[in-house]
C-alpha cells in the first residue's frame, strides 16, 4: 500500500515513532500541537495506522493458518520420541561407563602378576553415583515414553529392565566381573555401535579366560569400528590375545600394523604396541628385531620409560626368555640401558 498523504519533513520521523508507540513522552507534546494545526500530517498518521492494522491482520491470519496445518498432537508425539531416543542413548553411555568401572575393579582385585595392563582414557566413574544416575534416567525415560500418547513397548520394557539392572549393579560386591559383562552387554543392546563398550567387553572376556569370545569382540571393532583409534585399540588387544596363546607370528602382525599406522604416537593408550612388539619378537626367537624395537621405543617414547620398566617387570614369560638367552639380555643392557640397566 502506498501512503496517500505526506507528512511535513520535520515531523515525519516523530510520526512514525508515534504510530509504533516508540516516541518518548517528552517529545510527544510538540507533535500533538503540530497535528492540531496540520491536516496533512493528521492524514499521514491515519494512513500509517491503517497500514499497520493491515500488517497485523495478515500476520494473525498466517498464524491461524499455520495452527490449522500443524497437528499439535503429532508434533508433541514427535518431540517425545526424540526425547525418549536421547534417554536411550544416555542409558547406553551410563551402562558402558558403569560396566567399564566394574571390569577395571575386577582387574585390580586380581592378585599378583595375573592382572592385565589397560590404560583408560579417563578414570572410571563412581559406581554408586553412576548407578543412582542410571536409575533416574531410566525412570525419566519411562515417564516420557508413557506421556507420548502411543507408548513404545520396546522402550518401556527397556527402561524398566534398566532400572532393575542399575539397582542390582550397586549391590554387586564380589561379582564385579560378571556385573561388568551384563552392563556392557546391555549398553550394546541399546547401541550396537558403541565401540568403547565392545572393547571393554572383550577385555572382560580376556580376564575371564574366554579368549575366543574376546577375539570375536575385538575383530568386530577392528572390522566395523567407526573411529580409527578404536580400530587400532582392537588390533592391539588382538595382538595381546595371540601373544597370550603363543601365536607370536599373528601377534607381531597386529602390533606392526598399529605401529606402522602412526596411531601409537597420537593416542597414549597405544604406546604399548611397540613395547609388546619388542617383547614378542624376543619370545619368537627374533633377538635382532627385539633389540631394534626396544631401541626405537626408547627414542620415540622417552617420557614412558618408567612406565615401560614397570610393565616389563610384570612379564614373567619375557623374564624367562632373558634368563635363557643371556646374550640377548646382555645386548639389551648395553644398547637399551634405559630399560634394562640393573
Amino acid at each position: 500500500m502506498k501512503l496517500a498523504a505526506e507528512a511535513c519533513v520535520a515531523f515525519e520521523r516523530d510520526i512514525n515513532l508515534f504510530v509504533d508507540h516508540e516516541l518518548p513522552a517528552s517529545q510527544s507534546g510538540r507533535l500533538v500541537e503540530h497535528l492540531q494545526s496540520c491536516g496533512s500530517c493528521r492524514d499521514y498518521v491515519d494512513d500509517l495506522r491503517e497500514l499497520s492494522g493491515m500488517h497485523r491482520d495478515v500476520a494473525e491470519a498466517e498464524a491461524r493458518a499455520l495452527a490449522d496445518v500443524v497437528d499439535r498432537h503429532a508434533l508433541f508425539a514427535s518431540l517425545t520420541r526424540t526425547l525418549v531416543y536421547d534417554k536411550r542413548a544416555e542409558l547406553a553411555r551410563l551402562f558402558y561407563e558403569l560396566g567399564k568401572a566394574y571390569v577395571l575393579l575386577a582387574n585390580q582385585s586380581i592378585e599378583g602378576r595375573a592382572q592385565r595392563s589397560v590404560l583408560p582414557v579417563a578414570a572410571p566413574v563412581d559406581i554408586r553415583a553412576a548407578s543412582e544416575r542410571g536409575r533416574r534416567v531410566a525412570l525419566e525415560g519411562e515417564e516420557l515414553n508413557a506421556a507420548g500418547g502411543e507408548a513404545d513397548r520396546d522402550s518401556g520394557s527397556l527402561f524398566r529392565r534398566s532400572r532393575q539392572l542399575f539397582q542390582s549393579a550397586s549391590r554387586a560386591g564380589s561379582g564385579a566381573l560378571t556385573t561388568g559383562r551384563r552392563l556392557l552387554e546391555q549398553a550394546l543392546v541399546i547401541q550396537p555401535g558403541l565401540d568403547e563398550a565392545r572393547l571393554y567387553l572383550g577385555f572382560q572376556h580376556l580376564l575371564g579366560g574366554r579368549n575366543d569370545r574376546a577375539r570375536v569382540e575385538f575383530r568386530r571393532v577392528y572390522r566395523d569400528g567407526a573411529h580409527p583409534v578404536h580400530r587400532m585399540m582392537a588390533l592391539q588387544f588382538l595382538g595381546n590375545v595371540h601373544a597370550s596363546t603363543g601365536d607370536y607370528a599373528r601377534a607381531i602382525e597386529c602390533y606392526e600394523e598399529v605401529v606402522s599406522s602412526g596411531a601409537d604416537a597420537r593416542e597414549p593408550r597405544l604406546f604399548t604396541s611397540l613395547l609388546n612388539l619388542a617383547v614378542v619378537c624376543a619370545k619368537a626367537g627374533l633377538p635382532e628385531r627385539s633389540v631394534q624395537h626396544f631401541t626405537e621405543f626408547v627414542a620415540r617414547f622417552p617420557a614412558r620409560i618408567d612406565q615401560a620398566r614397570t610393565l616389563l617387570s610384570r612379564k614373567e614369560t619375557f623374564a624367562a626368555v632373558l634368563r635363557r638367552q643371556s646374550g640377548l639380555h646382555e645386548q639389551l643392557r648395553c644398547q637399551v640401558p634405559a630399560l634394562f640397566a640393573a
